[in-house]
């Protein structure tokens, strides 16, 4: 798991010195080959800022090159050779892929390779498309053979389309009966004249030419030719022909009735669709419409039931997608654009997508009473990427506290590390985020960051509120009078200018501290190029360091050594909240074993209801007084951890600065250099620095 790393605690010897105005900092290039991904790094120039391994990953993320080593990536900053190095031994994989071209004379498959380790072309897709193509006459053995080679061109894999056989059509006019005849399609079975014949002798039709019969089958031209001058002045029966289409879903009937004789009865109808094999899905309405009628054509006698495929797998989002970027709307209709979601914050453990699997679908019928199977829903695959985990196939788990970047459904990724290129402005809104985040530009006024892990701002913050583990600000801290820093360790800046800032262990400035309210459990150290501390109030548990304390002027600067107030009143606060807290575990406790010594069946809804709130309020409280317990553990560990209190200047401590050590308290009248300050017999004194 990479994160952006803070710098750690300085040692007072080695202050913290501003950059220098020839700095260069140091600057990276991904290079894209059919090879490989290449990382160059070339290191800063006179104390400039190194690459930050965090800004190359996101690189990387961004153009979805993600079979990286985080730990490799590392190294090669470190090293900073300036000459590529091979990050990824290929593109991003590419699965392999077929198409299949149906002719009038022939069927061909086309199969390209997988690249880059990609999934190849599965023989079973390619059978199953096959067959719902109806295009059933191939050789297994040969299609593997054509996957193998994957040589991405046409190939002859069906000699033809599926064979239709030849038909024809018999007319009677008033001018005599003609006969129109169809040739077959690929390969079918001709128009066989036996079939003319008895259609012929069926509708009474028997003064033709046998011989001009063949003429006509074997020309097949699609054209109505008469083959009897006229229409026999008697025919003595109907005619009722049935007709089952090639899906076998649905059984037309032609019916001709002579103008001498009766109509056709239920009966005869039945009697030929049972010669037809039709047995299913008869609709009783048209059967008594055709014994009404004398002339019918391909009349819908019997539907059978389709299969119904099933349906196809999709995911289920337990996170929005879709409220990334929504600004949120406040309770009287108004949108907050400060608050727009620019980042999807989930927690470790929680549920992120769920598969709804596909189903096997639902079998038909057709006319003749056999089944038709149904095809099952298509399945889609786990979208698996980075700091996830997958239970049972079906339902995707955040692995660590992060924000979620998803890649067009296919990968869902928990990132770490927030990594803003800008400012934190109206673009991004205001951070609220568990991990770590790495700010490249600055922090524009009103705008806020609150963080459970550390916070890096490359540039300023300005009249902005950062809170979290860690701060450092490559630039420094402009407070506006308005801008609040807080952070639970330490705070390191280049300067700070009318800001609030807070630290629990250790604030660290390189530059100048004026007109501000500094706070620090353990060390307040000003110590750089000037190491200023102008106007303002200073406060810190154990010493304050300095070069250079208020000016000749005599502006006032206030300089506390003593136990942190604020951890103090923390500590005490937390301690009271911890105590209510138990109250309240154990009359949840309580509530849950009457509940559960209830049997489950006979809870009422509104009983269970309760049951679920008085569990989550439970658990609530349990994780409530856990992180209590860890920050009074952290408070203790400070105070306890303090030394005497000392103020220190490496140069001058103008007249005018208050200063107070423990409940001592002195203004100074003269000039002082070179000093330290502390408490003996009660009193503020001082001797030399060295």
């Amino acid at each position: 798991m990479n994160r952006t790393v803070l710098s750690t605690r300085q040692d007072n010897r080695y202050p913290i010195t501003a950059a220098d105005e020839k700095t260069q900092d140091g600057r990276y290039q991904i290079t894209v080959t059919d090879a490989g991904v290449f990382l160059s790094v070339w290191p800063p120039v006179n104390s400039g800022l190194p690459v930050a391994t965090a800004a190359v990953i996101q690189d990387m993320t961004k153009r979805q090159l993600l079979n990286f080593d985080s730990d490799f990536v590392a190294k090669v900053i470190k090293e900073a050779l300036g000459v590529p190095v091979l990050l990824v031994n290929s593109l991003p994989s590419q699965d392999g892929r077929y198409q299949i071209t149906a002719t009038d004379s022939a069927v061909f498959l086309s199969v390209w390779p997988q690249v880059n380790g990609g999934l190849p072309v599965t023989r079973a897709a390619i059978i199953q498309d096959l067959t719902s193509r109806n295009l059933l006459d191939f050789d297994k053995d040969f299609l593997s053979i054509v996957i193998k080679e994957a040589a991405g061109t046409p190939v002859q894999i069906i000699n033809s389309l599926p064979s239709e056989d030849g038909r024809y059509q018999i007319t009677a006019t008033d001018l005599g009966v003609f006969l129109s005849v169809w040739l077959p399609v690929n390969a079918g079975s001709p128009v066989s004249k036996t079939a003319i014949m008895k259609d012929l002798a069926e509708q009474n039709f028997q003064d033709f030419d046998s011989d001009f019969l063949s003429r006509i089958i074997r020309e097949a031209t699609g054209t109505p030719v008469l083959i009897m001058n006229s229409v026999p002045a008697i025919q003595l029966t109907p005619h009722i022909r049935v007709k089952v289409g090639l899906n076998r879903l649905e059984a037309r009937v032609t019916i001709v009735v002579p103008p001498d004789s009766p109509s056709v009865t239920k009966d005869q109808i039945l009697d030929k669709l049972e010669a037809a094999g039709v047995v299913f899905g008869i609709d009783e309405g048209a059967l008594e419409a055709l014994t009404e009628t004398r002339n019918a054509a391909n009349i819908v006698i019997a539907r059978g039931i389709p299969a119904r495929e099933g349906d196809s797998a999709y995911l289920k989002f337990y996170v929005d997608p879709d409220l990334q970027g929504r600004p949120e709307e406040l309770e009287d209709g108004r949108v907050d654009f400060k608050e727009i979601n620019s980042f999807l914050c989930v927690e470790e453990g929680q549920l992120l997508v769920e598969k709804i699997p596909a189903t096997a679908g639902t079998e038909g019928i057709d006319v003749y009473g056999k089944p038709l199977p149904a095809k099952r829903g298509k399945d889609k695959p786990m979208p698996i990427g980075k700091n996830v985990i997958v239970v049972d196939d079906w339902r995707l788990y955040a692995a660590i506290n992060g924000h979620l970047h998803i890649f067009l459904d296919k990968r869902i990724n928990v990132l770490p590390v927030i990594v803003i290129d800008g400012d934190v402005d109206y673009n991004t809104g205001n951070i609220e985020f568990k991990g770590s985040v790495l700010v490249r530009g600055c922090i524009q006024p009103g705008f806020s960051i609150k963080a459970g892990g550390n916070v890096e701002v490359c540039d300023s913050i300005c009249g902005g509120t950062v809170e979290a583990a860690s701060i450092v600000v490559h630039k420094g801290i402009q407070g506006m009078n308005r801008g609040v820093i807080k952070a639970r360790e330490r705070i390191v800046a280049n300067f700070i200018e009318n800001a609030a800032v807070y630290a629990d262990e250790e604030i660290v400035v390189s530059d100048a501290v004026m007109n501000s309210t500094l706070s620090a459990g353990s060390r307040v150290i000003v110590e750089g190029k000037r190491g200023l501390i102008r106007g303002g109030r200073i406060s810190a548990g154990e010493v304050i360091l300095a070069a250079t304390v208020g000016n000749k002027s005599g502006i006032v600067t206030e300089l506390e050594v003593a136990v942190n107030p604020f951890l103090k009143e923390e500590l005490l606060n937390l301690r009271e909240k911890i105590r209510k807290d138990q109250l309240l575990y154990e009359e949840l406790k309580l509530s849950l074993a009457y509940l559960c010594s209830l049997d489950s069946q006979q809870l009422s809804g509104a009983k269970q209801e309760m049951h679920k709130k008085t569990e989550a309020q439970f658990k609530a409280v349990i994780e409530s007084m856990e992180g209590m317990r860890q920050r009074i553990a952290n408070i203790e560990m400070i105070l306890c951890s303090l030394k005497p209190g000392r103020i220190r200047a490496s140069g001058t401590i103008y007249p005018g600065t208050k200063m107070a050590i423990g409940s001592a308290v002195k203004t100074l009248k003269d000039t002082l250099q070179f000093v330290s300050l502390y408490v003996q017999a009660g009193e503020i004194t001082f001797g030399s620095l060295r």
